[in-house]
């Protein structure tokens, strides 16, 4: 694969002047997420070839020289040890000779690329480590130099919380001391700083959860070099993460609110006592890592005299709160492989994930590298389906197979509890990009994935199968909507609330947003059809004449033809009070609520075209549906006909209901009374209802967020005209803006506790009581929602913990609903 366009960070033809990119060649975005895709030489310009800058802006002349021989040592750096070959010894040590004359001018270059390289090509470190022991070898200032810089990005790495980073670069330490750059007692100085919160005692937290996993990992690599030089030290640590992670397992004995799948023993919850257990049997091996080559064992006479250099003290993050630090959870197992191969599998799976961490910002390079993870391999360690010419054959059971290996955590990733690292779409491109790169067996091994997690749909948990339904409908979409759906045909006779029936059936309802009915009905084959709807998605207009009386019809046209003919809300509202006015059979507010009714109904009709006629139609007639929902009563009335227009289409209601919340309509609490409405009762298992609830919580907690930053922004400008001696004018003026802000964020977190409080008063209601579901299944709907919305937003409720105690999680509670509770609280723990 070749890098050499995204590295160097210098120009590239084709636009013919200065771009604003990186050392490997992106675009500098605020957000990762936003990276654009690395350019390649063969894409576009080609750096140092004819087509290159110079080319493209019409000098004929040659390139810099400089500038020629910087991109050539970074894709140096970048490609080797990219196999592992017989050349590979001697790659390196040419390559060291060449660094080590041209760092001098080139250092910037040279060290940057390295930086990059050891970050975002996690799976070559053992080639990366013995490369900056050779170069300390010939020169002990720049492996100085190279020490230094990497701990400095350890640093800012735990300053901000990036623990991918964290682990990825504790690995390059460990493997430092191998080399003989680094001395054990530096390596076991640094693993301390990690263990420092368990020396006064085993304390469970969620941060000393990280730091374990941290320590774990990294005596994965340093065992060997620690067990020769600092045996005692070694084992002192190993007992105390032993000892931790007893503790842990403990407490968490029988806490399922981290786990996938049920039919097993918790996942989540004893992930460090699964990578103990690979610890313990690398140790028990000698602590050699069979899976990896380990170049660094070629260089033993080079290293040996080599300059040792040492580290500065590392300092833990102080003001991180406890959703900052990485939960530590469990590769999936979903499909069978070796039991004796399981620290192989882990060692290749962990690079894998780490791939998938660090390359986040560019699903493209992170896809064309996951292909190349296993070119380190040491012979026999895994069987690559794409490198053989009859896949077919290859046993998962008997050998480890690198693409199911892969699949496995991406899937793990994907279901990642209580909370994903990153959005649902970067998996869903992710396994897009892989599938393109190999049509037919990554197709395959996608299938099979996906049947293995559906067999054990009875199991799963319900956010988790929410999740992967979203995955499938994606998935499938970019390929020409082709599934085998007859492996699932025997869902369309079980129950409607089933979990088989219900993700399939959301499945076909995603994708029949993402195209139309009649392509997915086209599809499907007969045995499923009753699965979709027979009729399109539409709305579901109270007011037509079959259905009217003459007076109410009399409202309805003349309401109709003033909406229709670009009426005025003015005008609206006169036609609602003159007809409205002539009924002396019913009282004032049963005017008002039939009026309201009528006018929500006729507003959503004239915006049912498309999502653009909605928002039009809203935003114009939003003074009078202000004006009606001018209660809590009357709000809940304009989301329950909002929701009864829209019966049959469940994504213009959400996207409806949306429109309403922001334009300050209904507020956030009118949509969780809606949602938890008796009459609900029985529909639990439908997606679209909870959807639409952490989509109004989320905006809620958004909203808090951004007026908090605001907040601090208005502060420091204050401070800064304080500073400044501006005149007192200006300062009154800024003062207002502060407390202008303060009073709206001290709504908006009273707004915010009103929804948490209210939706998990509304749950353990339902759940502690015989009417809150209609049977088993859809009371086990409601519950693993009831889990789903505890770990989503328990940051909210340990906030509110003391009046969620006093008042909801009380004795007549039911146990089950205590119980999860009691579970996040440990989840939640500092």
């Amino acid at each position: 694969m070749d890098f050499s366009g995204r590295v160097g960070g210098g120009r590239r033809g084709g636009g013919g002047g200065h771009r604003n990119v990186d050392e490997f060649g992106r675009e500098r975005r605020d957000k990762p997420h936003q990276r654009k895709p690395y350019e390649r030489p063969t894409r576009g310009g080609h750096r140092g070839g004819r087509g290159g800058v110079h080319a493209a802006m019409g000098h004929a002349g040659p390139i810099d020289e400089a500038q020629e021989i910087e991109s050539r040592l970074s894709s140096l750096i970048v490609k080797v040890g990219d196999k592992n070959t017989p050349t590979l010894q001697n790659n390196l040590e040419a390559l060291s000779v060449v660094l080590e004359k041209d760092c001098v001018k080139h250092e910037l270059t040279v060290m940057r690329t390295f930086r990059q390289c050891v970050l975002e090509l996690p799976w070559k470190v053992t080639v990366y480590a013995t490369l900056a022991g050779l170069l300390n070898a010939k020169n002990g200032e720049t492996g100085e130099k190279v020490v230094a810089l990497m701990h400095a990005v350890l640093r800012a790495s735990l300053a901000r919380g990036d623990w991918g980073s964290v682990k990825v670069l504790m690995r390059f330490f460990a493997l430092l001391v191998n080399t003989n750059t680094i001395s054990a007692g530096s390596l076991i100085a640094m693993l301390d700083a990690f263990l420092a919160p368990l020396a006064g005692g085993v304390k469970v937290s969620a941060s000393n959860n990280c730091y374990v996993f941290i320590v774990l990992s990294t005596l994965l690599w340093a065992g060997r070099a620690l067990n020769e030089q600092s045996p005692a030290e070694l084992e002192q640590r190993v007992e105390l993460v032993s000892q931790y992670v007893q503790a842990q397992a403990a407490i968490n004995q029988g806490n399922t609110i981290s786990t996938v799948f049920h039919d097993v023993p918790p996942k989540g919850s004893n992930a460090l006592a699964h990578l103990l257990d690979v610890v313990r049997a690398v140790a028990g091996n000698g602590w050699k890592i069979d899976a990896i080559y380990a170049p660094y064992e070629l260089f033993t006479a080079e290293f040996a005299q080599a300059k040792q250099h040492a580290l500065p003290e590392l300092e833990l993050p102080t003001q991180l709160a406890a959703t900052a630090f990485y939960t530590p959870s469990e590769f999936l197992q979903l499909v069978p492989s070796p039991a004796d191969q399981f620290v192989n599998k882990y060692i290749m799976q962990d690079f894998i994930a780490d791939m998938l961490t660090q390359l986040e910002g560019n699903r493209k390079d992170c896809g064309k590298c996951l292909m190349q993870v296993h070119g380190l391999c040491n012979e026999d360690v895994c069987s690559v389906m794409t490198a053989v010419q009859h896949p077919e054959d290859i046993d998962p059971e008997s050998t480890l197979v690198f693409e199911y290996m892969m699949a496995e955590v991406l899937f793990s990733f994907l279901l990642q509890l209580p909370e994903g690292l990153y959005r649902e779409m970067y998996y869903t491109s992710l396994a897009i990009e892989l599938r393109k790169a190999e049509p037919v067996i990554l197709a395959n091994v996608f299938e099979t994935m996906v049947d293995n997690i559906v067999g054990r749909v009875q199991a799963i948990d319900v956010e988790c199968l929410n999740r992967l339904s979203n995955w499938l409908a994606v998935y499938i979409s970019n390929f020409a909507f082709q599934w085998d759906w007859t492996r699932w045909e025997n869902a369309a006779n079980e129950a409607e609330d089933s979990p088989r029936h219900r993700f399939v059936q959301e499945t076909l309802l995603k994708l029949i947003r993402l195209s139309y009915l009649d392509r997915v009905r086209a599809m499907l084959p007969d045995s499923c059809a009753s699965l979709i709807p027979t009729k399109p998605p539409a709305h579901n207009f109270k007011f037509t004449v079959q259905a009217m009386d003459e007076r109410t019809r009399d409202v309805s046209v003349a309401v109709g033809r003033c909406l229709k003919s670009k009426g005025t809300v003015e005008q609206a509202l006169g036609i609602l009070q003159e007809h409205y006015g002539r009924w002396t059979d019913i009282d004032d507010e049963r005017r008002q609520t039939l009026a309201r009714e009528m006018l929500v109904e006729h507003v959503l009709l004239l915006g049912s075209k498309t999502f653009s006629h909605m928002l039009n139609a809203i935003e114009k007639f939003m003074p009078a549906l202000q004006k009606f929902g001018d209660s809590p009563e009357a709000k809940l009335q304009i989301a329950q006909v909002t929701e009864d227009f829209w019966l049959g289409n469940p994504q213009f209601f959400a996207i409806t209901i949306d429109k309403l919340v922001n334009y300050r309509v209904i507020d956030p609490a009118t949509v969780v009374a809606m949602l938890f409405d008796q009459g609900h009762v029985g529909s639990w298992s439908r997606f679209q209802y909870w959807e639409i609830l952490h989509n109004t919580v989320k905006k809620v907690n958004m909203r808090v967020v951004q007026l908090q930053g605001r907040l601090e922004a208005a502060h420091n400008a204050a401070n800064a005209m304080a500073a400044d001696d501006a005149p007192a004018a200006t300062e009154n003026q800024t003062a207002e803006s502060v407390e202008h802000v303060e009073a709206t964020l001290a709504q908006m977190v009273q707004e915010q506790k009103d929804v948490i409080i209210s939706t998990t008063r509304h749950f353990a209601r339902l759940l502690s009581s015989d009417s809150g579901a209609s049977g088993e299944l859809d009371r086990a709907w409601l519950h693993g929602r009831f889990k789903e919305f505890l770990r989503t937003y328990r940051v909210q409720i340990m906030e509110n913990a003391p009046i969620l105690e006093s008042q909801v999680f009380t004795a007549e509670a039911s146990g089950d609903v205590r119980q999860a509770f009691e579970d996040m609280r440990k989840l939640s723990a500092a």
